[in-house]
């Protein structure tokens, strides 16, 4: 008896699989009361559909009916069945069409529209990008000094290259402009840093319910040189940012356009030297919060 009910619930997840398909809405008529999909029939994989045949579309919590009108070899032509109610789909949007009425509350293509649309419909792109910001620190450490009540801040200035391999990684490189006020009790200089960042960032899926926004997390080093003057004298030698870390939230603003905003740590250590010779080494852990703007190539 156990094995009778295990081969029916088997069937049954077959069948339920096989119900529904992934297709992309290839048009609409200026009535919005049919559309058009692609048709495959040499797909043993999809559902067979004929004239007259009906079948269920769904996208974004929203389903119609519809009833083949016209179908070609490469075309169907879909009516909507209710009269009064337009197609609430778009151009190019993926929908999942149900082979039957009956089962809709069994299956849940959700998961499968997602792989879909990574795997298939999604096209890795390349980008420019600029990145303005505010650094401050919080805590220095200068070998050969006694510790004092500093306060340090600037800006930052990041112009990348965006290299996407999927909608979730993607790899950036580019260059860093940075100037910090270093105050003292009793004087103050200015330090300046000039470096190449390469950076690993992760974005998790998009939001669909806030304008597909993106949380992403980033991962970098950056090496370059950098320079310190104070009275007149200028200290030079070389600057290291590992690791270089940012969170973020990035918000389409249209197809070629995105905004992120972001906020981030990096652990630096700066290796000066002056004219006389004297090296002198400094720690930071820096806390910063930028605008970026993307630009697709």
């Amino acid at each position: 008896m156990i094995k009778f009910f295990l081969t029916i619930l088997f069937f049954t997840q077959i069948i339920a699989a096989n119900a529904y398909e992934l297709t992309i809405i290839q048009g609409l008529s200026k009535e919005r009361q049919t559309f058009i999909t692609r048709n495959n029939p040499s797909d043993k994989r999809t559902v067979e559909v004929f004239n007259g045949k009906e079948a269920t579309f769904t996208a974004n919590n929203v389903s119609i009916i519809a009833r083949a009108i016209k179908v070609t070899n490469e075309f169907i032509q879909w009516e909507i069945v209710n009269d009064y109610t337009d197609v609430p789909f778009r151009r190019g949007d993926v929908v999942t069409m149900y082979d039957t009425q009956e089962y809709l509350w069994a299956l849940n293509p959700e998961k499968s529209k997602r792989g879909y649309v990574k795997d298939r419909l999604y096209k890795p792109r390349r980008s420019l990008e600029s990145t303005v910001g505010f650094i401050t620190a919080l805590s220095e450490s200068v070998t050969g000094t006694e510790p004092q009540n500093t306060e340090r801040g600037g800006y930052q200035v990041d112009l990348t290259f965006r290299n996407e391999f999927s909608i979730n990684y993607s790899l950036a490189y580019g260059v860093r402009f940075s100037q910090e006020i270093i105050s003292y009790p009793d004087s103050s200089l200015t330090n300046y840093q000039f470096m190449g960042i390469i950076e690993g960032r992760y974005y998790f899926d998009p939001i669909p319910k806030f304008y597909d926004a993106q949380f992403g997390i980033t991962l970098g080093v950056g090496y370059g040189q950098t320079s310190t003057i104070a009275d007149g004298q200028t200290t030079t030698g070389t600057v290291v940012v590992l690791p270089l870390t940012k969170m973020s939230l990035m918000l389409p603003i249209s197809d070629k356009t995105d905004m992120e905003f972001i906020s981030g740590f990096d652990s630096i250590r700066l290796d000066e030297s002056d004219a006389t010779g004297l090296d002198q080494s400094t720690n930071l852990t820096n806390v910063k919060f930028a605008i970026m703007v993307r630009r697709h190539l």
